[in-house]
């Protein structure tokens, strides 16, 4: 491999007040084929020929579509689907050497089922909420510099964030940023330019053929960089990156070399959704679930509380949640969770509906607070009324002594603020 660097800059995008976007919901469990025609042959053959993809998406990695129980379960994998349904394309499909024209499949496969072949394979189950992406992309040849908007390259870019199950979004490329600052990977500029489309991260990325000379450190690129629009890219290649991956204090760094400029592309996807899975997968662990203990402030009425208790119960990593008390002080929860502390705090993160209080685990700027004023009598009546009903319905479950002091417990419960 030649000695270039072409840095892929992942920046975390810390969230922001305001801020709308909490990750994005992938539909992580469909499939899309094309098949010949209607038959269940046809049908069930699609399914198999989707299931590793789907395997690889759900669980977050790529090696497990080898493991022996996914292995065992792939030519039964018709199995798995709860539905079905078809379309008309205008693409093409080979039979006996003819094209014949191809009718569109969409298998949707049984959450549930897939996720409990997982869990017994003791493989890792990544939840459909997931780190939105903002790429920005610049290219060097002969003849200077460009920003990449959306060239039939990073087709193969889009392909393999659906293949991970990580969404992508691409900016407008209406000058916010210059392909020299690009280039010169200017931290400031980059991530001003990002704010408005409220990403949960930032991709930058740097490519050229490997002819095409060296490639300057970031922020060392000179006004000798031509800004050209239109500039040719030169050489077939072969195509060289180096990709560095920046998220939550972490630092991952990574390069690649490719006979296509397609190939550094679907390498950053797969690399980036490692990472990510790597930080929001459930992994099963011999320890058990564990309980965590949280208090949730600036709950000030019945419609905030049922609110909370909806999104607590909805994590994917969250098997049961108890409320335990509710005062002006705020809502205390026990949540029983396949998963420690760090995958609960990461995976909040990602949600951005409760941000850490002040008083808690980090420091919130902008957070709201929640005193006795703030909630009328009326209110408070109705939160009292929702908490019997809540305690006549559940049997509370007490917290086993040796859970760590540092998964939040009933003396000293983890402190956040709920985001309306």
């Amino acid at each position: 491999m030649r000695s270039l660097l072409l840095p892929m800059l992942l920046l975390a995008v810390l969230p922001l007040a305001g801020w709308t976007n909490a990750g994005q919901t992938v539909d992580i469990y469909r499939a899309e084929a094309l098949v010949k025609n209607q038959s269940e042959a046809e049908r069930n053959a699609a399914a198999r020929a989707s299931f590793g993809e789907l395997i690889i998406r759900v669980s977050g990695q790529r090696a497990a579509i080898n493991h022996p129980a996914i292995q065992q379960a792939l030519p039964n994998a018709q199995n798995y689907l709860f539905g079905f349904a078809y379309k008309s394309t205008t693409e093409k499909v080979t039979e006996g050497g003819t094209n014949v024209p191809a009718t569109g499949l969409q298998l949707n496969f049984e959450p549930r089922a897939i996720e409990k072949l997982l869990r017994d394979a003791h493989l890792p189950l990544w939840p459909a909420t997931r780190p939105k992406v903002l790429v920005w992309l610049v290219a060097k040849g002969p003849a200077g510099l460009r920003v990449v908007s959306q060239p039939n390259d990073v087709q193969a870019m889009r392909a393999q964030a659906v293949y991970r199950g990580l969404p992508l979004a691409f900016p407008q490329q209406d000058g916010e940023v210059a392909a020299n600052d690009l280039w010169s990977v200017n931290v400031e500029k980059i991530k001003a330019a990002s704010l408005r489309y409220k990403a949960d991260a930032i991709l930058v990325g740097r490519y050229t053929p490997s002819n095409s000379g060296p490639i300057p450190a970031p922020s060392s690129a000179t006004s000798e960089v031509i800004d050209n629009a239109n500039a040719p890219l030169g050489s077939l290649g072969p195509w060289v990156g180096d990709w560095q991956l920046f998220h939550a204090g972490n630092v991952q760094s990574f390069t690649d070399e490719t006979p296509e400029a397609g190939g550094l592309f679907a390498s950053a996807i797969d690399r980036a959704a490692d990472y990510f899975a790597n930080q929001y997968a459930i992994t099963p662990t011999n320890q058990g679930p564990q309980n965590i203990v949280l208090r949730v402030r600036n709950i000030t009425s019945f419609g905030a509380f049922k609110e909370v208790q909806r999104y607590l119960g909805e994590l994917a990593m969250v098997q049961r949640m108890e409320v335990v008390t509710v005062t002006p002080e705020g809502l205390l929860v026990r949540l029983t969770a396949e998963g420690d502390t760090k995958l609960l705090l990461s995976t909040l993160a990602l949600g951005r509906r409760l941000v850490p209080d002040a008083g808690g685990v980090a420091t919130v700027v902008n957070a709201p607070s929640t005193s006795s004023a703030d909630i009328d009598a009326e209110a408070m009546a109705e939160l009292d009324q929702a908490l019997a009903s809540e305690q006549q319905n559940t049997a509370p479950q007490s917290i086993p002594a040796t859970a760590p002091a540092h998964a939040g417990t009933l003396e000293d419960p983890l402190i956040f603020v709920w985001q309306k």
